[in-house]
């Protein structure tokens, strides 16, 4: 059996598109296809196997049709807001083969919630599937001619739409065979981490993952919300030594030293997080990373062996900066433990990003304003601003329902074509605040937020200006700090003086 995983052409011209996250990115740097690259060994030995990363290599649709080789199952992924456009694939898939080809769909947010109307509305896709891919994929593969018989699949048969029942997330990280690497063009991926205050400079390297899920069920995230999105919130954790085999591996075959490690909550095991920087302090891989994880799951030790084994970029989620509305994402954390795990990661030597999230059900001003405060008081590295988007059978959704604040009519039809979660468009009011007023608050945030990085930061700062000022001895790096610094500026100048 021949089986082709594509990674769909950028949905951008000048920026490539990352497709793992809960919704489409545009990204400087090409992110490599961690689901893909980790359920392709899984059926080597029972399939000839292939993985075309359009995304990385350039192709547009055209080239993609040229190139597209023949296989017995194509499973190609998408992301919310890419779905129509994505499924060019399945479309240039169908015209080159025909019947002879079975199109799997791989999606974690729209299409294994909705099903049925995802199959209805586009025809070429055999299957969906709904579940952990590494899960799924095998079975698959060993059962295409009986797809009632596989867990995590939606399909067609006779004229109705059928699904079968959620699988069971795999339980033993450690049995994983290492990424399909040899696969790949592994020569074009990079990640970003902050080189400087509010700038992510673009390096070679990769992301990886060593854990799956988490337990936290914030209301706002699709984990934990269904095994059809292929979590069951049971934090599952490879041994750190079997990470450290794979880094060398990585390193020693094709010289990469950079790694973003694409886990939920990373440090969840403090012990487990210690352990691993130890062996790569011991094995000196002299590695540069960065990684996501939660206030309350670091400490100063922590902290400093990370940045001793390499860390140099950690994502928080703060996700607001009231209190009360922090308790209500499910962190409990105070101001106080903000303010001293983002000095404690400064100090250690390591930048610190939060993650801010405008335009939940219990909004208003007082909170966004209490959210503005803690943001320029902490002096974080860098501040991701997102618009709040309820994804379906998470418990905001439920609630905006419950609630009627919801201002989309069909969400499955705006999440299909729509960008969502990234930009500033909200959806929903909050009980306080109409959708344009939280619009005006994003923007209100957004630019205050800016005007003070750049006032205390920048201008105040000698040490963050010298930081700049060797960066952009590199043209490369000129000319993004150049292009970023233009854009915040637009942010806290008021249209009324942009104007004049």
């Amino acid at each position: 059996m021949k089986v082709v995983f594509v990674v769909p052409p950028k949905a951008h011209a000048r920026l490539r598109t990352l497709r793992d996250e809960i919704c489409f990115q545009d990204v400087f740097y090409t992110p490599f296809p961690i689901r893909f690259a980790s359920a392709a060994p899984l059926i080597r030995d029972s399939a000839d196997v292939t993985i075309i990363d359009a995304n990385a290599c350039d192709w547009d649709w055209r080239r993609l049709e040229v190139e597209l080789p023949e296989a017995d199952l194509l499973i190609y992924k998408s992301a919310a807001g890419l779905i129509r456009k994505d499924y060019q694939t399945a479309e240039i898939a169908r015209r080159k083969f025909g019947d002879r080809v079975r199109i799997a769909l791989v999606e974690t947010t729209v299409a294994p919630i909705y099903p049925e109307r995802v199959l209805q509305d586009f025809p070429e896709i055999d299957f969906i599937i709904r579940g952990q891919i590494e899960a799924v994929i095998p079975e698959l593969v060993r059962c295409l001619d009986r797809p009632e018989s596989v867990a995590g699949l939606a399909f067609r048969r006779n004229g109705s739409i059928m699904t079968t029942a959620a699988p069971t997330p795999l339980a033993d990280l450690n049995s994983l065979p290492f990424q399909a690497y040899d696969m790949l063009p592994m020569d074009r991926y990079s990640i970003s981490y902050l080189a400087a205050p509010r700038y992510e400079k673009v390096v070679p390297g990769i992301r990886m993952r060593t854990t799956r899920d988490c337990p936290y069920l914030c209301p706002f995230c699709i984990i934990g919300t269904s095994l059809y999105r292929g979590y069951d919130r049971r934090w599952r954790a490879m041994d750190p030594e079997r990470v450290v085999a794979e880094l060398e591996y990585v390193t020693g075959t094709y010289g990469i030293r950079n790694f973003f490690f694409w886990d939920e909550t990373f440090t969840l095991d403090q012990k487990r997080a210690l352990r691993l920087c130890d062996l790569l302090i011991e094995h000196r891989l002299n590695l540069l990373w960065r990684c996501l994880t939660r206030i309350d799951c670091v400490s100063a030790q922590l902290l400093e062996r990370m940045a001793e084994a390499g860390c140099r970029h950690i994502e928080y989620g703060l996700e607001a900066g009231d209190p009360d509305s922090r308790a209500a994402h499910h962190k409990k954390f105070s101001d106080d433990a903000v303010k001293r795990a983002i000095a404690d990661t400064q100090k250690a030597g390591i930048a610190a990003h939060v993650d801010v999230i405008i335009g939940m059900p219990w909004d208003d001003q007082r909170t966004l304003d209490r959210t503005l405060r803690l943001v320029n008081d902490i002096a974080a590295d860098n501040l991701h601003l997102t618009m709040a988007f309820p994804y379906p059978e998470t418990e905001f959704y439920r609630e905006v329902e419950a609630k009627h604040l919801l201002q989309i009519e069909d969400i499955y039809s705006y999440m299909i074509g729509e960008r969502v979660r990234v930009g500033t468009k909200p959806c929903i009011r909050s009980e306080a605040l109409t959708a344009e007023e939280l619009q005006a608050a994003w923007r209100r945030i957004r630019r205050s937020s800016d005007r003070h990085f750049f006032i205390h930061q920048v201008l105040f700062k000698p040490s963050t200006l010298l930081r700049y000022a060797r960066l952009a001895l590199n043209p490369s790096d000129f000319l993004q700090i150049a292009h970023r610094a233009f854009r915040s500026f637009r942010h806290f100048i008021p249209i009324s003086s942009a104007r004049a």
